[in-house]
């Protein structure tokens, strides 16, 4: 008999995405492991079809690789492409906090509570819900701006993942780094544009990963 009610194919899905990343990030899936449609419908008691949609997504966030004639496997995420991305999160980001700056933009009570949200996932140890509203945060500061080329170049950077990679490589602490954006917060209440880039450029070179390659 089937279950009483079962989870639309969207929410499988997202399921089956969220369970594999955080077996990827906890190092359960290390680079060059194999994810087998079969097997993981099989485990979660599915058709392929949701399966294929959560390696999709999974393969667009660039942590795994589609190979001709050899299936999906977890690509490696070197500490130099992290380095590059970082790099280009600083302009990117440090441009949208001036601008929401200069426009004055009223975020920072919305910005406070995604911190309160942050902590509760570092108290947690959740490591996924803890990128998610990291992420969020320097989106909502993107988006604010006003700036729909700005925001569509970030959205290639697929910040949440890197995040989630970032995080486990440099075992941070998690709170602490929840706090530390609240001097962005600050940065932008002061209503100097100047500034704000400044801060918000100093907080992603600040977590940018060491590069030894």
């Amino acid at each position: 008999m089937p279950p009483a009610n079962p989870l639309p194919r969207a929410n499988l899905s997202q399921l089956i995405r969220d369970q594999l990343l955080d077996r990827i990030m906890r190092g359960e899936l290390t680079p060059g492991n194999r994810l087998i449609e079969l097997k993981i419908a099989a485990e979660f008691d599915t058709s392929q079809a949701p399966v294929r949609e959560a390696l999709r997504e999974l393969e667009a966030m660039g942590v795994i690789e589609t190979l001709p004639n050899k299936g999906a496997r977890v690509r490696t995420i070197t500490n130099k492409e992290l380095g590059e991305l970082y790099d280009v999160r600083a302009q990117l980001e440090s441009y949208a906090t001036q601008l929401v700056t200069e426009q004055g933009v009223p975020l920072k009570s919305k910005l406070k509570d995604v911190v309160k949200a942050m902590k509760k996932a570092a108290r947690e140890s959740d490591s996924i819900a803890f990128a998610s509203h990291n992420s969020r945060f320097h989106r909502i500061i993107v988006e604010s701006s006003g700036n729909s080329v700005l925001l569509e170049l970030w959205e290639t950077l697929n910040v949440q993942a890197r995040t989630m990679t970032n995080v486990s490589r440099s075992r941070r602490n998690l709170t602490d780094l929840a706090d530390s954006h609240l001097d962005i917060i600050e940065a932008i209440s002061t209503g100097k544009p100047a500034r704000a880039n400044k801060v918000a450029k100093d907080h992603v070179l600040a977590n940018r990963p060491i590069t030894c390659e």
